[in-house]
């Protein structure tokens, strides 16, 4: 028989715990119904106090008490596994996330640009000292041929397969933000020491003059470059002065010469030494005559305090200019001189207000108050007197 009291124990007990229990019971088969609560009380009917128990339907042998807690054991093992594993797939992707971004900045720093060129690499001629590709050619000089580094063939192979890889790349990118496209291929030397030291790099370009009635005519035959094989080692060095190969062939005021290369070696080489100013105004230097102190300098190089400035104004007045009016302006400047060719005119380096006339044309606008205001000593000329400037300074 069922006994009340022990309805009221069980009752007590299941509630206990925070689970309902049903109101009426079958003694017969145990089978729970559902129910309405009722008020949980610790003391039965004869005052005694209710004490838990185990008998009736709530058995723990019974398959249909508590199912609650026999769903979450089974689901905890599930939801254990599950957070293991997508912890563990965020951790694979971290670290792969990692690998790739330090094997982009290995190969950052050897291409410096940021994509290797695919053009073939040739030996060219007997010995294995030269080897060429669709824009360059790089020798080993015969002392390199004593460095251990350098004496076997396999090892000026691979070398020579990396540096042109990269000069291809440069030269994509020269194209690309100056429309630069050398009729000659670019020949670079590579030495162990050049002219008696390894911190000097020469560019030389060849010509070939010719006589038209006044005026004398001047085409490229070719460009030659020099690298003490420590400086071409250098990232900063080496895309400087390989971009001057593309820019010395236009006579350009040393200012805007140095600042196209510390321009390529800064926001394309991504190894520029030389930081913008954030206002041309502010650190405007003059001479002493108050004319703009870009206007002084003759030869690249050298590391005083004032050359610095020059490196670091020019590169600013050469990027401020690109900002304005758009990544194909100097593809529109060095168009606009290649159709003209006055600058092979040149007796010599072109100046300032003959580079204005070009950039202006490029602009759209004139901007000879853009350098006026700079101090810079130029004034507007007009395509006409250009030519007659040039025809006086060839009698």
């Amino acid at each position: 028989m069922y006994n009340p009291e022990d309805f009221d124990n069980d009752r007590h007990w299941y509630r206990s715990r925070g689970i309902s229990f049903p109101d009426d019971v079958d003694s017969r088969d145990e089978k729970i119904h559902s129910f309405t609560p009722k008020p949980i009380r610790s003391h039965n009917k004869s005052g005694r106090k209710i004490m838990p128990t185990t008998k009736g339907p709530l058995n723990s042998n019974n398959p249909k008490a508590y199912p609650f807690p026999r769903l979450l054991t089974h689901l905890l093992p599930v939801f254990i596994i599950g957070c293991l594993c997508f912890s563990g797939c965020t951790v694979m992707k971290e670290a792969q996330h990692r690998r790739e971004e330090r094997l982009k900045k290995q190969r950052d720093d050897q291409y410096l640009m940021l994509a290797a060129s695919k053009d073939e690499i040739v030996p060219i001629g007997e010995g294995s000292r030269t080897w060429g590709s669709a824009h360059y050619t790089i020798t080993f000089a015969e002392d390199l041929k004593e460095d251990a580094n350098f004496d076997e063939i396999s090892e000026r192979s691979i070398y020579a397969d990396s540096a042109l890889s990269y000069m291809e790349s440069l030269y994509n990118e020269m194209n690309a933000v100056f429309g630069f496209q050398p009729e000659h291929k670019i020949h670079v030397t590579l030495h162990k020491i050049y002219r008696g030291t390894t911190s000097v790099a020469t560019t030389t370009t060849q010509y070939k003059y010719e006589r038209q009635g006044n005026t004398t005519l001047k085409s490229v035959t070719g460009i030659k470059m020099d690298f003490p094989i420590p400086m071409y080692e250098k990232p900063t060095t080496r895309v400087h002065e390989l971009t001057h190969a593309f820019t010395n062939i236009y006579f350009l005021p040393t200012w805007f010469n140095e600042g196209i290369a510390v321009l390529m070696e800064t926001e394309w080489g991504k190894a520029g030494l030389h930081k913008k100013f954030d206002s041309l105004e502010t650190y405007l230097k003059r001479n002493m005559d108050g004319i703009n102190d870009l206007e002084d300098w003759a030869t690249h190089g050298g590391s005083s305090q004032l050359t610095q400035w020059r490196y670091r104004y020019a590169y600013t007045i050469v990027s401020e200019l690109r900002k304005r009016y758009g990544p194909d302006f100097y593809i529109k400047v060095f168009r606009l001189m290649d159709a003209d060719q006055l600058h092979n005119k040149l007796p010599s380096k072109m100046s300032t207000s003959f580079l204005v006339y070009y950039l202006s044309q490029a602009a759209g606008t004139d901007l000879t108050p853009f350098f006026t205001d700079l101090a810079f000593k130029v004034q507007k000329l007009t395509k006409a007197e250009i030519i007659q400037n040039i025809q006086q300074m060839n009698r």
